[in-house]
């Protein structure tokens, strides 16, 4: 277990007579745990231990979830302690958004929790000593990695530089940071996000794309559910839109980039390393498929993916 029986049932202030029940959550050293209790006389209950491997990451996770749980956001686990580096949170009824088609009204749900974050007047986690140009840089983007021709690179260059214009001007603040599928569980009308230890400053709308394109949602689906973000946040459904398909462009080959590193990482652990390769799938098929009305984001797609 990430934490010993004894501090755990203390930190729950729970008998030190009742029965633990440990079930890991992946294979490696620190995945989440999912903690059965029974204490006599009394109905089970559960609880979900979580860790990371990169202190900062626990730390920063640890930070967000107490102002969560200290501001009442209803759309994430509840902390219930903290033993070491390790957060206690409540166990909630709901499967992984990559697990599974999303029931009746939970990707809508995902969407409003997503709203819900974004729009917390809260400065907590990473990043906020940065500007928008800091956190888009104008770099160029090794599309070399990805097998993409020069012509197709030279002709990318250009919309690629558009869609970092159209996004610095995008809202920024407060967000997950990490809000693919795999962080969002989803119930029959309820969704849940949990993992930040990437969150803090940065552009909202990646939030947004990393769900949309994960979830394994068709292109007309997407397009509706970025409008119902536009509406929750009192903004232009058309332009927002464009806009969640440019932010979709850009976050989906920044993840596949990164996708060999994360390959590794998962080596022995099953679990994630078909997670990885569901959500690689999910947005190497969702980046051609048009989900916004936008002409940076067409022209980009002619230059990589012509028909």
């Amino acid at each position: 277990m990430l934490v010993e029986p004894p501090d755990l049932l203390a930190a729950l202030r729970l008998p030190a007579t009742a029965t633990v029940e440990c079930e890991p959550l992946g294979a490696a050293a620190w995945s989440a745990e999912r903690v059965s209790i029974r204490v006599e006389g009394e109905p089970p209950r559960a609880v979900i231990l979580r860790g990371s491997a990169e202190p900062a990451a626990a730390m920063n996770h640890l930070a967000v979830m107490e102002m969560l749980t200290r501001t009442g956001f209803a759309s994430a686990p509840a902390l219930l302690a903290i033993i070491g580096d390790i957060a206690v949170e409540e166990a909630v009824d709901g499967a992984s958004a990559l697990a599974l088609v999303p029931p009746p009204g939970a990707a809508e749900a995902a969407i409003g929790a997503l709203a819900g974050l974004h729009g917390l007047p809260v400065k907590e986690g990473l990043g906020w000593e940065s500007t928008p140009e800091e956190l888009l840089p104008d770099e160029e983007v090794p599309l070399h990695r990805l097998g993409f021709a020069l012509r197709e690179r030279e002709a990318a260059r250009e919309p690629f530089e558009r869609m970092r214009r159209d996004l610095l001007a995008a809202p920024f603040g407060f967000m997950h940071g990490a809000a693919g599928a795999g962080n969002i569980l989803l119930g029959r009308g309820r969704a849940w996000l949990v993992d930040f230890g990437h969150a803090g400053f940065g552009c909202q709308l990646f939030d947004v794309a990393a769900f949309l394109l994960t979830s394994g949602l068709e292109a007309p689906a997407r397009r509706v559910l970025a409008m119902e973000y536009a509406r929750r946040r009192g903004a232009d459904p058309d332009a927002i839109t464009a806009l969640v398909d440019e932010a979709g462009i850009l976050w989906g080959i920044s993840e596949l980039l990164q996708l060999p590193r994360r390959q590794i990482q998962a080596l022995g652990d099953d679990a994630a390393s078909e997670a990885i390769q569901t959500a690689a799938s999910r947005i190497q098929r969702g980046l051609r498929a048009v989900a916004g009305d936008s002409e940076p984001a067409a022209a980009l797609r002619e230059a990589l993916w012509p028909e």
